[in-house]
């Protein structure tokens, strides 16, 4: 069994993307837990690649930062198709990232680092089993830009290389093959949203992106049908 990011690290190259001449999804306004269906045209028995990018803006605390998913779930792909998943780091707002650590569990913890190149840190993983979710930490250090280009070594300062503010922008990007176009060059395929968090996506299927608003699942009420009865009565005396 393949856990992730038990790997060396590697960003996949997947095949190139199908001739894709159009494309929509449904519903058009979804929300957290919807079941999202695409749909659309390309070239004949071509293979469909989708990419899901997403960006989290995670404040810095100390020196450092740190992002949490409870449950990240990787797309189902077509039979023998490929997919890849990869976390990107930057500083935000006067911070530089030092680097990136991706923590995965199940059945156990496996961690996964990187430095930073150029203010940037990423990881990246392929080949990631979609039928089990994971458990994701994700951590690492900063410094910020004024203490690194500060050459006064003279003064002691306990903050050293401790970023009071700013933020760290964590840009996740979901690559798989997700279909497989008819003899007429049909596709139609689903996407589960239960496990991502409301926000802003890009979306691109073949070579064709557009961007998707996921908006915060609708609240249960839970009413108490003996308060709602006593709701009833007491409007009912004012009437």
């Amino acid at each position: 069994m393949v856990i992730l990011f038990c790997a060396a690290a590697g960003i996949l190259i997947l095949p190139a993307s199908a001739d894709v001449t159009h494309w929509e999804l449904s519903p058009a306004c979804p929300r957290v837990g919807d079941e999202i269906t695409i749909s659309g045209e390309a070239s004949n028995n071509e293979i469909i690649e989708v990419t899901i990018l997403h960006e989290e803006m995670v404040p810095v605390s100390g020196k450092g930062y740190k992002y949490q998913i409870n449950k990240l779930f990787i797309p189902k792909t077509i039979s023998g198709g490929e997919n890849s998943f990869k976390v990107n780091a930057t500083g935000e707002d006067g911070v530089k990232v030092r680097d990136i650590n991706v923590r995965v569990k199940k059945f156990r913890w496996f961690t996964r680092h990187s430095n930073a190149l150029e203010g940037e840190a990423s990881l990246s993983q392929s080949k990631i089993p979609s039928w089990m979710s994971y458990f994701v930490k994700i951590d690492g250090d900063v410094v910020s830009k004024k203490e690194e280009s500060d050459k006064n070594t003279c003064k002691s300062n306990s903050n050293t290389g401790q970023a009071k503010n700013g933020q760290v922008k964590l840009t996740f990007e979901t690559c798989y093959e997700a279909a497989q176009a008819d003899e007429k060059g049909n596709f139609k395929f689903n996407y589960d949203t239960d496990s991502l968090p409301a926000g802003d996506y890009i979306i691109t299927v073949g070579s064709m992106e557009q961007e998707l608003t996921l908006n915060p699942e609708k609240e249960k009420l839970t009413l108490n049908p003996e308060k709602e009865k006593g709701s009833k009565q007491k409007i009912g005396k004012i009437i």
